[in-house]
């Protein structure tokens, strides 16, 4: 009799929950086998975002607890509980588990494939799920279950019966995100995807980025002997630079083309932006007194056409001491990062300067031009 009613109150759980652990384990395993795709996140927010989740699905969980022990008589279920979580979907307990804690775990351990590999787990929990509803499930409730399964869906909530704008809003949110991330996937791939070249997982530490941007002519780096010339040095000096005018940050993976833009206007603009990296017109040139201003695309849509939509996607990544490479007239720059900040567009502007500074600007947050982020940097003397 204990056995039953065990049985009766488990359901399908034990079985769904040992292939979903099966699974998710096959996706974490496969990720230390290739060195990711890892989530490009701290450990301290991979904590704090799978704490925030857990706590969500241990409420979510109670809440279904709550409601199914108002429909237990004699330790056992009687009644066909309708109300509560029970009201939006028929597996209020299991959607938690596919929906809430298996992404809760993928950002803990900072991995896509456990992400992904939620498709199948969903598929497994259905199967289980759908077998449980056309056997004992049918037969101890009869008429009234057959009446719930038209009226409830399996996993999904139907918020329809919460409120219609609740349910149309996260519509609304769902078909934005997705165009969202099709508009601008290139951009975020290189925000929040890495791979280990190491051959394992090392958490603690992400590994760096490779570059995605096309390299130009080859060659050697200098240190500069004289930093405010702005004078093609001579082809013999060892000040000489055979590299064509680009910029450099090691630290980001980043080598492009640097370009003077062919006017202010926002087609002029980015129509340079499409050829590398701008030097805005009106700042000072590379070594003179004064800003130098560069700006490049932090992301852009995936039918323009060129090589740089995603130049300074990471250009929040810099922090201060990091250097930047500017080579220009065949001569080395090197300025030392200091700071950076968020701005509104029209803030930004071409400061006066009493020596050689840097200013590196982008479209913030990525995917809009609401705000710009700035990077600012020093001339190494």
């Amino acid at each position: 009799m204990m056995k039953k009613n065990i049985k009766d109150i488990l359901g399908c759980l034990p079985k769904a929950l040992f292939g979903n652990f099966m699974i998710g384990a096959g996706a974490l395993s496969l990720g230390i086998i290739l060195g990711g795709p890892k989530i490009y996140i701290s450990l301290n927010t991979a904590i704090i975002s799978f704490a925030v989740l857990l706590a969500l699905y241990i409420v979510l969980t109670w809440w279904s607890v709550w409601a199914l022990s108002r429909g237990c008589k004699n330790d056992n279920l009687s009644e066909l509980v309708i109300n509560g979580p029970y009201a939006l979907t028929r597996n209020p307990m299991y959607a938690a588990i596919i929906f809430i804690l298996n992404p809760a775990l993928g950002i803990l351990f900072r991995s896509w494939l456990l992400f992904i590999a939620i498709i199948p787990i969903y598929f497994f929990w259905r199967k289980c799920v759908i077998a449980e509803e056309r056997g004992s499930l049918t037969t101890k409730f009869g008429a009234a279950h057959e009446e719930y399964l038209k009226t409830t869906p399996r996993f999904f909530p139907n918020f329809r019966r919460v409120s219609p704008f609740l349910s149309y809003g996260l519509i609304g949110i769902f078909i934005f995100s997705v165009s969202f991330i099709f508009l601008n996937f290139n951009a975020l791939y290189l925000r929040w995807v890495v791979f280990e070249t190491n051959g394992k997982i090392t958490y603690d530490e992400p590994a760096p980025k490779m570059s995605v941007f096309p390299s130009t002519q080859s060659g050697s780096l200098t240190t500069n002997k004289t930093p405010y010339s702005t004078e093609t040095p001579n082809i013999n000096s060892v000040e000489y630079n055979a590299n064509a005018n680009m910029i450099i940050i090691s630290r980001l993976g980043i080598r492009a083309p640097l370009v003077m833009a062919s006017g202010t206007t926002q087609k002029q603009l980015n129509e340079s932006l499409n050829q590398g990296v701008i030097i805005y017109p009106g700042s000072a040139l590379p070594g003179q007194n004064g800003e130098l201003v560069l700006s490049g695309h932090s992301s852009i849509f995936p039918w323009v056409k060129t090589q740089y939509g995603q130049v300074f996607t990471l250009l929040d990544k810099l922090q201060a001491g990091d250097t930047v490479s500017v080579i220009y007239n065949h001569r080395q720059y090197d300025y030392q990062i200091t700071g950076q900040e968020v701005l509104n567009p029209n803030q930004v502007k071409i400061a006066e300067s009493a020596t050689p500074a840097l200013k590196m600007t982008t479209c913030w947050p990525i995917g809009t031009s609401a705000k710009r982020l700035v990077v600012y940097g020093a001339l190494i003397q």
